[in-house]
């Protein structure tokens, strides 16, 4: 795993990716190299290679993360996989081409770019088709020793991920009788004096460590020595936040986020999530202030009522705050029920209200909160305090999600579908408290370049 935007990628993610970007380049060179063939003449300059190559592979990364093309479960590639790559060459193209036309000095003249988009999408396919037919071949060969909530929670993650390349051979036990027992899959294989044994016949890659220290059971001089053999041990709640991307709450000690780097973050640290959340919102607000206007006219002439929806949120240190939404509701919503969650194809949401919440455009005027000071651009959901009521009550550490501002989007957002129950807030916590754990501008950066994709296909809106 290589650390990346403050989450764990796998080492063969980085290793693909690169790949694809030297057959892009390839394909530009190879393109440049065969304009005498139609009668063109350019003169190979490596400048303009090595801009060429950059422009395509970044607008061919974007076209085929926004397509789901970097899905690993997917592979080996199939006829699906070849129409949707055949789509997003298309979208490339185009984005290629106007690049082409606005910028031609940095890009050659004539066919060479239709070329190289057309070479470069032949040469990703073959390249997807061979990696998919070899990649189980390249999967981390884990050993979980232990057979706690932990182990079962980590041996899950990774039979539900397998983009991540891991692979469980087996659960250790410091009981013998349960010897072949079925935890999750595969079994238990073994205990733990038989651990030196085990990691050579299985060939293992990496040991995570799901039992408990405290009871005096681990194989603690089997553990270094194999340690010193060069085998990868890991403990077993921080195995399972690297590939899950959230805390694991079953075990969760207060000692474990008053160390965390996202609750002591320093004035500089605070002050530049402050001036990129403003610099954003900023932009936003220019680029869609026509289309706003627009959607204050639908609202207005849809149903009665006022165009803005103001509601009290909870913020930063449990402190209140009126957030601003476009109303997308009945303007009497909850005359009758009080406060609930909204619902799957919700009654009391109007007709422009329904298209502007699949969109997500209702959250718009939030930005005028993120000016003002109550929000960041990226952090936990806002909630009512009718709900931070309940919810502190029943869910353990909820209030530390107070520890910072509440957010737009969310790491949880772009994780978890849409929450309406108290277990929906149960796991979208998990998610939270990873992102405070965690927190950097690059992971800022990358949670809103994934909710540019969750805005553009309207996943998990309600």
């Amino acid at each position: 795993m290589i650390k990346l935007f403050n989450r764990s990628v796998p080492k063969r993610s980085i290793f693909f990716c690169l790949t694809e970007d030297l057959l892009i380049w390839l394909a530009v060179v190879v393109s440049v190299l065969i304009f005498p063939l139609s009668g063109e003449s350019f003169h190979m300059d490596g400048r303009l290679i090595l801009m060429q190559g950059l422009i395509l592979a970044s607008i061919f990364h974007l076209t085929l993360y926004y397509s789901d093309l970097y899905d690993f479960s997917f592979f080996p590639p199939d006829r699906g996989h070849l129409i949707r790559l055949v789509r997003a060459g298309g979208i490339g193209l185009l984005a290629f081409g106007g690049i082409v036309a606005l910028f031609p000095a940095w890009l050659p003249p004539g066919k060479s770019f239709r070329i190289s988009v057309v070479l470069s999408l032949l040469l990703i396919f073959v390249w997807r088709t061979f990696y998919g037919r070899v990649l189980e071949k390249m999967e981390d060969r884990i050993l979980i020793l232990g057979t706690q909530e932990v182990a079962r929670r980590v041996a899950q993650e990774i039979l539900k991920r397998k983009g991540l390349g891991l692979k469980v051979v087996g659960f250790l036990d410091e009981d013998a009788s349960r010897l072949g027992q079925s935890v999750v899959n595969p079994k238990i294989i073994g205990t733990y004096d038989q651990l030196r044994t085990i990691l050579k016949r299985e060939r293992v890659d990496r040991v995570v460590i799901a039992a408990f220290e405290k009871r005096g059971r681990l194989p603690i001089r089997e553990i270094l020595g194999a340690r010193t053999q060069g085998i990868e041990f890991i403990e077993g709640t921080r195995f399972y936040e690297q590939i899950s991307g959230k805390v694991f709450m079953e075990d969760a000690k207060p000692s474990g986020f008053i160390y965390a780097d996202g609750f002591n973050k320093s004035g500089f640290a605070r002050w530049s999530k402050r001036m990129t959340g403003i610099l954003v919102s900023s932009a936003i607000l220019i680029l869609t202030l026509p289309l706003m206007i627009l959607l204050g006219i639908l609202i207005k002439l849809d149903s009665p009522g006022p165009i803005f929806f103001r509601q009290e949120r909870v913020g930063e240190a449990g402190r209140p705050f009126m957030l601003v939404k476009f109303r997308s509701m009945r303007q009497d919503a909850e005359a009758a029920s009080g406060p609930v969650w909204a619902m799957e194809d919700d009654p009391r949401v109007t007709r422009v209200g329904r298209i502007i919440r699949k969109l997500r455009l209702d959250e718009l005027p939030q930005i005028l909160n993120v000016l003002k000071g109550e929000m960041s651009f990226v952090g936990p959901r806002p909630e009512r305090p009718y709900f931070v009521e309940q919810l502190s009550e029943q869910i353990p550490f909820y209030s530390l999600r107070f520890a910072v501002k509440p957010g737009v989007t969310g790491w949880a957002q772009v994780r978890y579908p849409y929450g309406a129950s108290v277990e929906d807030a149960r796991e979208k916590l998990r998610y939270e408290l990873y992102y405070i754990k965690n927190m950097s501008i690059l992971f800022d950066l990358w949670i809103i370049f994934q909710t540019v994709k969750i805005v553009l296909f309207g996943r998990g809106a309600r």
